[in-house]
C-alpha cells in the first residue's frame, strides 16, 4: 500500500512542481520514481528528508535573488541528486536486515546533496571572500571548486537539518550526527570533483568561463577536466560516494 500511496503523492507533488515551474516534464517523471521508492521503502519519515531537499533546492535561488531562479530541473538534474537515495530505498526494502545501514547511507546522500546546494547558493549570494579548493587563489563566486565560509556554514547547516530530519529512520543519535558529518564531507566531495575532473569551458566571444558546452551562440572551447563530466555527473559521483560510505561504517 505504501508504494500505491507513495506513487499517488510523488505524482500530486510533481504535477505541482511543474506548475510552479520548478520541473520540466522530464524531471517531475524522474521525481515520480523517486518520490515513489522513497515512500514506497520508508513511508512519510523517509519522505521528509527528501521533500525538504527538493523544495529548499528549488526555492531558494529565488529566494536569494539567483539568476537562474527560473530554470526548470530536468530528468538529469533530478537523478544527478537522486539516484543513490533511490537505491538506498531499494536496498532498505530488499534487504531489511541491513536496512538501518541503507538509511544512514539515504540521509548521507540527501545531506550531500542538500549541503552542497546551499552551499553554492549562499555561497554565490553571500560569499566573500571564494577560495578554489586545489589552488587556494581567489575566483569568483559561482566558479566550479569555490569554497567560502559564508556558503561552508550554509552547507553544513541543510546537512544538519536533513540529517535531524530523518532521526525517526534511525534509533540512536550517533548515526544522526554521522550522516550530517557525511553530507558536510560529500559537499567538499563535490567541490573537489568540481575542481578536478569536471569540464570547464571558455566562451570565445565574451571569455567567460562556464560550464556549458555553448555560449553566445557558439561552441566554448575546453580550458580542462574530463570531457562528459558536468555538474550532473559531479553531484551524482558525491551523493553515491557518501551512501556507500555511510552504508560501509554501519555494516
Amino acid at each position: 500500500m505504501n508504494w500505491l500511496i507513495g506513487f499517488c503523492i510523488a505524482g500530486l507533488i510533481a504535477l505541482l512542481a511543474c506548475r510552479l515551474r520548478l520541473l520540466t516534464a522530464g524531471g517531475a517523471s524522474a521525481a515520480v520514481v523517486v518520490g515513489t521508492s522513497v515512500f514506497g521503502a520508508g513511508g512519510v519519515w523517509s519522505s521528509l528528508p527528501m521533500v525538504g531537499f527538493f523544495f529548499t533546492s528549488s526555492l531558494l535561488p529565488r529566494v536569494l535573488g539567483r539568476p537562474h531562479a527560473t530554470e526548470q530541473r530536468t530528468a538529469a538534474q533530478v537523478l544527478a541528486n537522486g539516484l543513490a537515495p533511490t537505491l538506498c530505498c531499494w536496498g532498505a526494502a530488499l534487504l531489511p536486515a541491513y536496512a538501518e545501514a541503507f538509511w544512514l547511507g539515504y540521509l548521507a546522500s540527501v545531506a550531500t546533496a542538500t549541503a552542497d546546494t546551499w552551499a553554492t547558493e549562499f555561497g554565490v549570494r553571500f560569499g566573500n571572500p571564494v577560495w578554489h579548493i586545489t589552488t587556494r587563489r581567489r575566483i569568483p563566486a559561482g566558479e566550479s571548486g569555490g569554497v567560502s565560509w559564508q556558503g561552508t556554514l550554509a552547507g553544513a547547516a541543510g546537512a544538519s537539518l536533513i540529517a535531524l530530519s530523518g532521526q525517526p529512520l534511525i534509533q540512536a543519535g550517533e548515526p544522526i550526527a554521522h550522516a550530517a558529518a557525511l553530507g558536510c564531507m560529500g559537499m567538499f566531495l563535490d567541490s573537489l570533483l568540481g575542481a578536478t575532473l569536471q569540464a570547464r569551458y571558455r566562451c570565445a566571444l565574451c571569455a567567460t568561463l562556464t560550464e556549458r558546452t555553448v555560449c553566445c551562440g557558439a561552441p566554448t572551447q575546453r580550458m580542462g577536466g574530463l570531457r562528459g563530466i558536468d555538474n550532473n555527473a559531479v553531484n551524482a559521483l558525491s551523493t553515491l560516494a557518501t551512501a556507500a560510505i555511510g552504508i560501509g561504517s554501519a555494516c
